[in-house]
C-alpha cells in the first residue's frame, strides 16, 4: 500500500466514523488536524504534534499527525494501527481530557476498548513502553486526595506553588462538587514522577476508595 496524505485522510475519516459507531468516541469532537507523511525515522513510527504557529500576525494552535514510512510498501494494517494510535492522542488533546501521562490510564483505556472492538482489524500498542516505576525516589510530590459522596475518589498531583490556590478552590466549592472530604499529602514514590501536575485545572487519577487506600499504602502517601 502506498502511503500518501490523501490515503491518510480517507483512513482518518473512516476510523473516526467506525469507532464512533462502536461507541468508543464522539465523531463531532474531532477538530481539524494536518496529516503528514515523512520518511522512515529511528525514533518514531507515528507522532501527534501540537504547536503554536503564527498566522497573519495572530498565533493559533496547529495539530499534526505525522506517519513515518516503515517501508516502501506498508500494509493497510500497519498504517491503520499507527494512525489510530495517533488519533487517540488527537482526541485526548483536542478535548482537554486529563490523563496520568502521555500513554496513561485514559490512553490505555481507549487502546484496550479499540483492540477489543476490532480484534481482526486493529492492534494498537505502545512502542518502546517501559514499565511504571515504583518505590522511593529523589523527588517529593505534593498531592491532594479527594473523595466524593458518590464513592468516586481522585489522587491529584499538584504543582507546589499552586497548592494554596487549589486548597482555597476546593474549600470554596465543596458543596457544589458534592465533596465528602480531602487531604493534602505528599509522597516521594517514583510512581508520581511522570504524572502531570495540576497548574490551572484540577485533574487526577480516578479510583474507588479501596483503591485509594491501597495506593496510599503502596506509595507511602503521607498527610501533611
Amino acid at each position: 500500500m502506498e502511503l500518501t496524505v490523501e490515503y491518510l485522510r480517507q483512513r482518518h475519516t473512516y476510523w473516526i466514523e467506525r469507532l464512533a459507531d462502536a461507541g468508543i468516541w464522539e465523531a463531532d469532537k474531532f477538530k481539524p488536524v494536518e496529516l503528514v507523511v515523512r520518511e522512515r525515522c529511528k525514533s518514531y513510527v507515528g507522532l501527534f504534534h501540537r504547536k503554536w504557529v503564527k498566522v497573519n500576525v495572530r498565533r493559533r494552535l496547529r495539530d499534526r499527525i505525522i506517519i513515518y514510512r516503515k517501508s516502501a510498501d506498508m500494509t493497510v494494517k500497519e498504517i491503520d494501527d499507527t494512525l489510530v494510535h495517533e488519533m487517540i492522542h488527537q482526541y485526548i488533546f483536542q478535548n482537554d481530557l486529563p490523563d496520568t501521562s502521555t500513554h496513561g490510564r485514559l490512553f490505555k483505556d481507549f487502546m484496550q476498548r479499540i483492540n477489543a472492538a476490532f480484534p481482526h482489524e486493529l492492534k494498537i500498542s505502545i512502542y518502546g513502553e517501559s514499565p511504571i516505576l515504583k518505590g522511593p525516589g529523589t523527588r517529593t510530590h505534593k498531592l491532594i486526595l479527594l473523595w466524593f459522596k458518590n464513592g468516586e475518589c481522585y489522587c491529584c498531583k499538584i504543582n507546589p506553588s499552586k497548592v494554596p490556590l487549589f486548597v482555597k478552590l476546593i474549600e470554596k466549592n465543596q458543596l457544589a462538587w458534592k465533596l465528602k472530604g480531602y487531604l493534602l499529602c505528599e509522597s516521594n514514590d517514583m510512581y508520581f514522577d511522570d504524572l502531570a501536575a495540576c497548574r490551572k485545572y484540577l485533574h487526577g487519577i480516578s479510583m474507588s476508595l479501596p483503591e485509594l487506600r491501597e495506593l496510599c499504602k503502596e506509595c507511602n502517601i503521607k498527610r501533611i
